[in-house]
C-alpha cells in the first residue's frame, strides 16, 4: 500500500472516533410569540444523536409543589423534523412522552406552542407587559441525556428585559444550564420588572419585583440589607453559599390558582403573587434555607427527581417542617425577630397541632406520604409538626451534648454525607445521623414522634432551656390594615396597600401618613414593625388619616376593622440550672 493510501486509511477511523466523542447537544429557543393569545413558541434542537430512537418528555409536576399538572395539556402544534426539515413521526408513548424514530438521524428539531395563561408558582403566564415560567413547563427532557448541558436562547418583544436563574453568557439573550435538573429548576421573568442588585460574600444577588412599585431608594436599601442579613445568617450554618448568583423574585399580580405563596429553587425563590411583603423575614428565611434542605439535602425518594409520576416520601416533614423551624430561627439569629416572637410562634404552632383531633390518627411520616392527596390541605400538616420536631430535636441534642452540638450539626452532616455524595437520605439515615451527633440512640424518638402518634412533648423539652411559653390573648382593639409603610422625615410613606383598604379608602401608594385623627403618626401604635396595621383604642369605627400627597395635605377617612390581638409570651425560669442555662445560651445565641 502506498504511503498516501495508508494515511487516508488511517484517517477514516480517526475521524469516526472524533465524531463518536462529540457530545450530545441540547439547545432551546423560547419565544414570546403572542401576548394576546398568551403563546410561547418553543424550539428544542437535539444534536449529535447516535441512537435508534429518542424519547422526549415534559414533566407533569414541579418539584416543591406536590400537585400533578400535566403541562402537555397546554401544548399546541407539536411537530418534529430532522436536520433537513423533513417531518418525523412522534407518537405518544406515555401521557407526556413522545417517541421519535432517530434511526440514521443525528439531529432532530421539536417545535410547539405553549399556552401560558395561569399565573402561579408552578405555571406559566404571558401578559401584555411581562411573561413568567419555570423550566418544568417548557423544556422537554431528552430521555437518557439528563446530564447533558443545555443552551437557551430567548426571543422577546422590543424593550423587554430578561431575569433568569439560568447562567448568563456573553450574549444577553443566551443562557446555559449544566444539566436537565438545573434547566427545569430555573424560573425566568421576561418583560417589565425592577431589579435591585446587592452583594453578599462576593456573590451577586437580585431582588426582582413588579415594575411601577415605586419603592424609594431608602426602602430598597433597607430591604436588601435585610435580605443580605438572612443570606449571611443561613450561609454561616453551612460555611458558604452553594451558587454563583441568587434571585429573589416577587411576581406582581394575583395568583390564578392555589399555587400561591412561595416556591424554592436551586439559586432563587419565587414569591407569588402581589406586592412584595418587604417585612416578611421569616418567610424569606424559610425559602432561602431550602437552598440546602430539599434542594440539596433531599429524601432518597426524590433523588433523582422523577418528573413523570407523583413521588411519595415519608420525609417531607424534614424538607418543609424543619425549614419552617429554621425560618424562625434564622430570623431570630439575624436580629430580625425577638426571642418572644420566635418561641411564641412555636407555641402557637404547637397549640394548633394539639387542637386537631386528626393528629391522634396521622403521624408526621404518614402526613408526608399523603401530600399528593391534597397538597397544603392535609388534615395533619407536616409543615407544622415538622417545625415542632425541628425544635424538639435541636433542644434535645443541645442538652445531650451540654451545648456543644445542635440541629445545625445534623444539617451540615446530612449535607456532606448525602448531597456531596450524590444521594438522598432515608428515615433510617436521618435517625442514625441525629444519633451520631447527639451521642445517644434516637431510634425511639423517631419511632414515637415521627412514625408514631405520641403527643409531641413541646413543653417538657422547652424546659430543657428553662423557658416557658405563655399564650396570652389581648384585649379587643380596633385596627386598620394599611399595607407596608416606611419611616421618612415627614411621617410614614405607604409603599404597598392591602386590597381591602384600597376598596374602602382613598389612600395611595406614595402617600406620606402624618397623623391619625389628632395623633401624630410617630405616636401611633403599629401591630407589625413593617407598619402593616395601625392600632387604636378608640371605640368608634372610623378614623381620619392625614397624608401628604403632591405637596397637598389631605384627610382620608378610613373604616377600622375589629382585631383580636394574640400575643404569645415567654418566661425564663429564674431558678434555671447550669445545664438549662447552657442549653438556653446555645439555642438563643445570635450568630449572623
Amino acid at each position: 500500500m502506498a504511503i498516501g493510501a495508508l494515511v487516508a486509511a488511517l484517517a477514516v477511523p480517526a475521524a469516526a472516533g472524533a465524531q463518536s466523542r462529540t457530545p450530545f447537544r441540547a439547545e432551546y429557543t423560547v419565544e414570546v410569540r403572542d401576548t394576546t393569545a398568551h403563546l410561547f413558541h418553543v424550539t428544542a434542537t437535539f444534536s449529535n444523536l447516535r441512537q435508534p430512537r429518542l424519547d422526549v418528555a415534559l414533566p407533569i409536576w414541579t418539584p416543591g409543589w406536590y400537585t400533578l399538572e400535566y403541562y402537555a395539556r397546554n401544548v399546541r402544534r407539536f411537530m418534529v423534523t430532522d436536520g433537513a426539515g423533513t417531518r418525523l413521526a412522534a407518537p405518544l408513548s406515555r401521557a407526556q412522552t413522545w417517541t421519535i424514530d432517530t434511526q440514521g438521524k443525528t439531529r432532530v428539531v421539536v417545535e410547539f406552542d405553549y399556552v401560558a395563561n395561569v399565573l402561579a408558582l408552578n405555571q406559566a403566564k404571558i401578559t401584555g407587559t411581562y411573561a413568567f415560567f419555570t423550566g418544568t413547563q417548557l423544556f422537554l427532557e431528552p430521555v437518557g441525556h439528563r446530564n447533558a448541558t443545555s443552551l437557551v436562547r430567548f426571543v422577546v418583544p422590543p424593550g423587554w428585559r430578561i431575569a433568569s436563574a439560568l447562567a448568563e453568557t456573553s450574549d444577553p439573550a443566551v443562557y446555559t444550564a449544566p444539566d436537565y435538573d438545573a434547566l427545569v429548576d430555573a424560573p425566568t421573568w421576561l418583560g417589565a420588572f425592577e431589579s435591585v442588585p446587592f452583594d453578599v460574600d462576593g456573590k451577586p444577588h437580585f431582588f426582582v419585583f413588579g415594575a411601577g412599585s415605586h419603592f424609594s431608594a431608602d426602602t430598597m436599601r433597607w430591604q436588601t440589607e435585610r435580605l443580605a442579613t438572612v443570606v449571611r445568617t443561613a450561609a454561616a450554618i453551612f460555611g458558604g453559599l452553594p451558587y454563583d448568583k441568587y434571585l429573589f423574585f416577587q411576581l406582581p399580580d394575583t395568583a390564578e390558582s392555589d399555587a400561591a405563596g412561595a416556591l424554592e429553587h436551586g439559586n432563587s425563590f419565587v414569591g407569588c403573587c402581589g406586592p412584595a411583603d418587604l417585612g416578611a423575614d421569616r418567610y424569606t428565611a424559610h425559602e432561602f434555607f431550602h437552598l440546602w434542605n430539599v434542594k440539596r439535602i433531599r429524601p432518597a425518594e426524590l433523588w433523582p427527581y422523577d418528573y413523570a409520576r407523583p413521588v411519595e416520601t415519608p420525609s417531607l416533614w424534614v424538607s418543609e417542617g424543619v425549614s419552617e423551624y429554621y425560618g424562625g430561627l434564622i430570623a431570630y439569629r439575624a436580629g430580625l425577630q425577638t426571642d418572644t416572637a420566635f418561641i411564641g410562634a412555636l407555641r402557637l404552632t404547637m397549640t394548633s397541632i394539639a387542637s386537631k383531633e386528626e393528629r391522634l390518627f396521622v403521624s408526621p411520616s404518614d402526613a408526608s406520604m399523603a401530600t399528593w392527596r391534597g397538597y397544603l390541605h392535609e388534615p395533619v400538616s407536616y409543615y407544622r409538626t415538622g417545625e415542632i420536631l425541628g425544635a424538639l430535636l435541636d433542644l434535645s441534642i443541645i442538652r445531650d451534648t451540654q451545648g456543644r452540638r445542635g440541629l445545625d450539626d445534623v444539617m451540615r452532616l446530612l449535607y456532606h454525607q448525602f448531597f456531596r455524595r450524590n444521594r438522598g437520605f432515608t428515615p433510617d439515615d436521618l435517625a442514625r445521623t441525629v444519633s451520631s451527633i447527639a451521642g445517644r440512640d434516637y431510634t425511639d424518638f423517631f419511632r414515637r414522634y415521627v412514625a408514631g402518634l405520641d403527643t409531641l412533648p413541646f413543653d417538657s423539652i422547652l424546659g430543657y432551656a428553662g423557658v416557658r411559653a405563655i399564650p396570652y390573648t389581648g384585649t379587643q382593639l380596633w385596627s386598620v390594615f394599611v399595607g407596608y409603610s416606611t419611616p421618612v422625615a415627614a411621617g410614614r410613606r405607604i409603599e404597598t396597600l392591602f386590597p381591602r383598604v384600597v376598596a374602602t379608602a382613598d389612600l395611595r401608594v406614595g402617600d406620606v401618613m402624618v397623623a391619625v385623627d389628632d395623633t401624630p403618626i410617630d405616636r401611633v401604635r403599629f401591630l407589625y414593625p413593617s407598619g402593616g396595621a395601625l392600632l387604636t383604642q378608640k371605640v368608634h369605627q372610623r378614623v381620619v388619616i392625614t397624608v401628604l400627597r403632591d405637596s397637598s395635605r389631605i384627610q382620608v377617612p378610613v373604616t377600622l376593622i375589629p382585631f383580636q390581638s394574640v400575643k404569645p409570651g415567654i418566661a425564663y425560669d429564674s431558678t434555671a440550672t447550669a445545664g438549662q442555662l447552657a442549653v438556653r445560651r446555645r439555642w438563643l445565641t445570635k450568630r449572623e
